[in-house]
């Protein structure tokens, strides 16, 4: 095929290949006129089209709450055998949150047995509730409603949550943010 030095020019020399029974499949349209082209990058601070958030996108970003991120929740017996992570997504001044945790040895109802199918068990934390100056996290790594687990926290003055771990069996947990 003959060298082409633009891609309409290249389109009709690609079609003129074609044998004719092809050519009724072959659809070359001009440029539409109502569509403006992109605009020009953004010369005060070199940011393409597109890296930055719209106005309205940008007035409805929420600032993250005091439970936003991860968390790791351990026996509070000086051993911190960490028994679930949560992940929790959580706005300013909210009441209520939302998350997923993964289920880790420490919260099978016997760890020293070594076995339990809640071991990596994964899912959505069931509720996350801030109520009086506290937070209630529900979560059932297992396949039975007996086996949901609710944490009863406060907060404490260096950052972690502290209270008691309601489930099989009940035990006394901080919920710490994880080493980075």
């Amino acid at each position: 095929m003959p060298f082409a030095r633009s891609l309409p020019a290249a389109l009709v020399l690609a079609a003129a290949t074609l044998p004719l029974h092809a050519l009724p499949f072959c659809a070359l349209t001009a440029a539409r006129a109502d569509i403006p082209p992109p605009p020009p990058a953004n010369v005060a601070d070199g940011t393409q089209p597109g890296d930055e958030l719209p106005p309205a996108a940008a007035q409805g970003l929420v600032a993250p709450g005091e439970l936003d991120g991860s968390w790791r929740v351990v026996l509070d017996d000086g051993r911190d055998m960490p028994l679930v992570t949560l992940d929790i997504a959580h706005a300013a001044g909210e009441a209520r949150a939302a998350g997923v945790f993964t289920a880790l040895p420490g919260l099978c109802p016997a760890p020293a047995d070594g076995a339990c199918d809640w071991d990596g068990a994964t899912g959505e934390i069931t509720d996350v509730v801030l109520i009086d100056g506290g937070v209630t996290i529900s979560f059932n790594p297992g396949a039975e409603i007996g086996d949901e687990q609710n944490l009863r926290l406060t907060p404490a003055a260096d950052g972690t949550w502290r209270g008691t771990l309601v489930g099989k069996p009940p035990r006394r947990v901080v919920m710490v943010r994880p080493p980075e």
